[in-house]
């Protein structure tokens, strides 16, 4: 297991304070000299290009553990931008026979200070079965140096590394019954952006790992295997999605783009989530993400 880089809350009372740190492969936390300046990851990489050289030369291991309590690692990225239908057994299993040519990637935002939530955190659903609350394991890629206009073949030196990520969906909600006309029926920031609904792991550093398109993802609920998939079967890659969400949007330090789910999601197995569950998703090399499930 490699470490990550973690935002931490240490103190108590008016002594508490958060900070960026790294979670060794243990599960302890500790702070090097070069994130002792920053009150969160988020602050980190907006100093990426001081910060990278320096963590490459650290060992962790060497480092007095800290006394603290993990929080979401990336708190709050400026922009969470999603991508749907990227995962060609995925897009199989919903009913999709032909890709046409020439498709460009599919992107939604929703609101990142309350989808967001840490490793540990609880997803909170609606008791409504109706709203048919689904898992989607994720890979998610966070931006170290911004840009726009991206190249495909310069997007690695703009990513600082990856984390597990859950989009969860609330399926329900996803196609609306009564609209306007039919341009208007599909609401992605709806279904997808209600709070609670975006878990993200701590950011494992790009240069740890040595092939992000080549990961095995998969996701257990209740440690029952819902999903397994690989990232080698993205449909468009991790490059070339850098690329296509630098030439809409001017990238910046700290933004996460989750790069699309493979297949075994509930509502093809007629499944989903409730009361008492926990969603856990793991990706070769980076630090898994867990997440219970309760009723609001």
């Amino acid at each position: 297991m490699t470490w990550s880089l973690v935002t931490c809350r240490t103190g108590r009372g008016s002594d508490r304070s958060e900070i960026a740190a790294i979670r060794r492969a243990d599960g302890r936390y500790v702070v090097p000299d070069v994130l002792r300046a920053f009150a969160g990851l988020t602050e980190a990489l907006d100093n990426w290009s001081d910060v990278e050289p320096e963590l490459r030369a650290i060992d962790p291991d060497t480092l007095e553990p800290v006394d603290a309590i993990e929080v979401l690692s990336v708190r709050f990225p400026r922009k969470l931008l999603c991508v749907g239908a990227n995962y060609r057994d995925h897009i199989a299993e919903m009913g999709v026979a032909d890709i046409p040519d020439g498709c460009e990637p599919f992107f939604f935002t929703v609101p990142t200070t309350t989808t967001m939530i840490g490793d540990g955190e609880p997803i909170t659903i609606p008791r409504d079965p109706a709203y048919r609350v689904d898992w989607e394991a994720e890979l998610a890629v966070v931006i170290g140096r911004g840009g726009g206009d991206i190249d495909a073949a310069d997007a690695g030196k703009h990513i600082a590394g990856y984390a597990c990520f859950n989009d969860v969906t609330a399926r329900g909600l996803l196609a609306r019954k009564v609209v306007i006309a039919p341009p208007f029926t599909w609401d992605w920031a709806g279904s997808k952006g209600l709070d609670t609904f975006c878990p993200m792991g701590p950011v494992t550093p790009a240069w740890q790992i040595e092939d992000a398109g080549d990961l095995e993802i998969s996701c257990t609920v209740n440690g029952v295997v819902k999903q397994k998939g690989s990232s080698a079967n993205l449909l468009h890659g991790i490059d070339d999605l850098v690329a296509a969400a630098s030439r809409r949007w001017s990238l910046e330090p700290g933004d996460v783009i989750a790069t699309g789910t493979p297949a075994g999601v509930g509502h093809t197995r007629g499944e989903q989530l409730t009361d008492g569950d926990l969603v856990r998703v793991d990706i070769t090399g980076l630090a898994p993400l867990a997440n219970p499930v309760v009723f609001r």
